[in-house]
């Protein structure tokens, strides 16, 4: 199956999803294709947040480009313990920077289709392009191409977007010697001293701030979850109601014929 053919489907508002996706199902079975058909039957209909990471991911290549690049930056930085001091601050920057675009990008696209606008949609659009970006190959090339099937979920370091670097880096090098004297001395373990004290400090209310937001995304997505399974019951519903109509107005014109 190409993926152009499913990238369109994914293209389509959530309310045409449905009708898309068993269109490219009945068209892959006439290609004999009945394992591409079984795959595509069973992508369930996205949800609003969904829906706009791919339209934005679609529509806005070089912001994408740039989340994939910086995220890879960072991880690296990690891998190699230099996540610390100007470079990886530097790095978040653009990374947040390339999200706060594609965010703004997800609620244009939103209210150009006529959908509801939230910051718990908004957060949940920001986490699934986070999480994308920092994922395997498969799902960054999904990413790119906008037709990503699941919301997705940041872990690890990628979990801490937005949190303040680590402090407390050694002093570049090539800097300034004190000159000797009594005081300098206990002058300059007293400014280490309150460095490491501030830095401490920072640190912990970095930590309290990301698992009180953690708590908050928690909250949010949960209800996400529980509203968006209503909506799918709904709309199961929806179309079981429109299918008994649709067979009940062919037997009406069977019996208006006959009479």
């Amino acid at each position: 199956m190409k993926a152009d053919k499913l990238g369109e489907v994914f293209a389509k508002p959530p309310a045409e999803f449905t009708g898309a996706r068993n269109a490219l199902a009945k068209e892959l079975r006439k290609e004999g294709d009945d394992e591409g058909a079984k795959r595509v039957l069973a992508l369930r209909r996205p949800t609003a947040a969904l829906w706009a990471a791919n339209q934005v991911a679609r529509r806005n290549e070089d912001d994408v480009a740039a989340l994939i690049e910086t995220t890879d930056k960072m991880r690296k930085m990690q891998a190699r313990g230099t996540g610390a001091g100007d470079d990886l601050r530097a790095a978040m920057g653009e990374q947040r920077a390339a999200l706060a675009r594609l965010e703004a990008a997800a609620e244009a696209a939103l209210r150009e289709a006529g959908l509801s606008v939230s910051q718990a949609v908004l957060r949940t659009v920001q986490r699934t392009l986070q999480a994308a970006a920092a994922g395997d190959r498969d799902l960054r090339e999904a990413l790119r191409e906008g037709r990503l099937e699941s919301e997705q979920e940041p872990t690890g370091f990628e979990a801490l977007l937005g949190s303040a670097p680590r402090t407390g880096a050694p002093a570049p090098r090539g800097a300034a010697k004190q000159r000797p004297g009594k005081e300098a001395p206990a002058r300059t373990k007293a400014q280490e001293r309150k460095e490491a004290a501030g830095a401490r400090r920072r640190e912990k209310e970095a930590a309290k701030e990301a698992a009180r937001r953690a708590r908050e995304l928690q909250a949010a997505e949960a209800l996400v979850h529980k509203l968006e399974q209503q909506a799918e019951a709904a709309d199961r519903a929806a179309n079981e109601a429109r299918e008994r109509a649709r067979e009940a107005r062919t037997r009406l014109h069977e019996l208006r014929a006959r009479s």
